[in-house]
């Protein structure tokens, strides 16, 4: 197909942006995350290790958002970081960003598709998770507007659920109680740093790493260069408030069993049930139906983000041609295939708390790759001090080494492996 008919992308609004932002953040990690970080953080005496935690993660997030916003203004084409550094630094720190980011968020939804499968089917969770990201992709396959209506209204339940506990939780508490079961499938992030709260905060980042999402979709939204720095500014500031206080909220609630409760939402609202005038049972299917929406659309997001990333580095030759085709809605079909089975595959044997740690790691290096693309912006594109790239360069590279696990060394080996494949895959012929 030629390029001058090639199908156009659709366009989106600045709500519509803002529901993807929102629904990738508020997805499956605010269910999760929660808990593995007040276990790391268990040491520490008091509230302040989590909150500590929270806020350090947050500074990162509103860092990258800073440099993010100061790209996006400049360039609109599809792809994020991975778009902005092949401008501004370079092709080979530009296949890092993306190969980054697609590795990274293959490994986000497959790790998502594992809580939702847990939440919904705990029997059969693997077989769950699978079933849910092959639905999400054929609704992905229709388009972006329809993958921005979905996720606008998972978006509004997930937003209204999590406001209802907070209310709850503030106006009537409830005592510290046993954990539920619900996840005990999954086994818990065991972190092998020194440092508990910044291990804490690589763990807690998971759950911030989709304000941007909205900037790998480029054109595709409506003024680009105006509404993905302020639909990034609003998602992420609303989703900050909402974690603070959830933070806060369970902490007075359920004191130290959030350290061990695996499913804290679920914990809390089964120790409110005498307060509420509800069954046990009735209180954990209603808390199991929002988790599973918020999981459905972060992955909903996730995948649109992801393929489009892909795409935009098959239109650049950095992936085989192929990942570019888009059917006649716009959508890049063969990416967002190949995506959805990769984190199929992935989520056939992978850990819940190793996938988060390759989540965020990736999702850092990529940020730390974005605060380096805008250090290079000539001062005529710049709206902020170049401090602001230097500090959040400095502190993804200091949270990413303090991701627990084996995400460190392993994912070097990984890159490092397709820095090769693409070295020798670039290689003129010799004659």
């Amino acid at each position: 197909m030629s390029a001058s008919k090639a199908p156009k992308p659709q366009k989106i609004s600045l709500g519509l942006s803002v529901a993807i932002g929102l629904a990738s953040m508020l997805g499956a990690g605010v269910f999760v995350v929660f808990h593995e970080a007040a276990a790391i953080t268990s040491g520490i005496d008091g509230r302040w290790g989590l909150l500590i935690a929270i806020g350090v993660a947050g500074l990162v997030a509103v860092l990258n958002a800073a440099s993010v916003y100061q790209l996006a203004r400049v360039i609109s084409r599809a792809g994020g970081v991975y778009a902005y550094s092949r401008v501004y630094v370079g092709p080979t720190a530009s296949f890092i960003a993306g190969f980054s980011f697609v590795f990274g968020k293959i490994a986000s939804i497959a790790a998502i598709g594992l809580v939702f499968g847990v939440y919904v089917w705990p029997e059969q969770h693997v077989l769950a998770s699978c079933l849910s990201i092959a639905s999400l992709t054929a609704i992905n396959l229709l388009g972006i507007n329809r993958t921005a209506r979905v996720a606008l209204v998972l978006s509004v339940v997930t937003v209204g659920f999590l406001v209802v506990t907070l209310v709850w939780g503030f106006a009537h508490g409830v005592d510290g109680a046993p954990a539920t079961d619900v996840l005990a499938v999954l086994p818990a992030t065991q972190s092998l740093t020194s440092n508990p709260i910044l291990s804490a905060a690589s763990v807690l980042f998971f759950a911030f790493a989709g304000y941007a999402r909205v900037a790998t979709l480029g054109d595709e939204v409506h003024e680009p260069r105006r509404n993905i720095p302020r639909a990034i500014a609003i998602s992420l500031s609303a989703v900050l408030v909402i974690y603070f206080a959830l933070a806060v909220m369970f902490q007075n609630t359920l004191g130290d069993a959030l350290k061990v409760a695996p499913a804290p939402f679920v914990t809390f609202w089964q120790n409110s049930t005498t307060a509420s005038g509800l069954s046990a049972s009735t209180v954990q299917t209603i808390v199991l139906i929002f988790a599973a929406a918020a999981s459905l659309g972060s992955m909903l997001a996730l995948l649109a983000g992801v393929s489009r990333t892909a795409a935009t580095m098959a239109e650049d030759h950095e992936l085989p041609a192929w990942f570019s085709a888009r059917n006649r809605h716009g959508a890049p079909w063969l990416a967002e295939v190949v995506v959805a089975a990769g984190a199929i595959i992935l989520a056939q044997f992978g850990r819940l708390d190793w996938v988060i740690g390759f989540s965020s790691l990736s999702v850092l290096l990529y940020y730390a790759i974005g605060h380096y693309s805008a250090l290079r912006q000539p001062n005529k594109e710049r709206v902020m001090g170049r401090w602001v790239a230097f500090a959040g360069f400095f502190c993804c590279v200091v949270l990413l080494l303090a991701v627990p696990g084996p995400a460190v060394w392993l994912s070097a080996l990984i890159l490092g492996a397709a820095l090769l494949v693409r070295r020798v895959a670039r290689r003129e012929p010799r004659h």
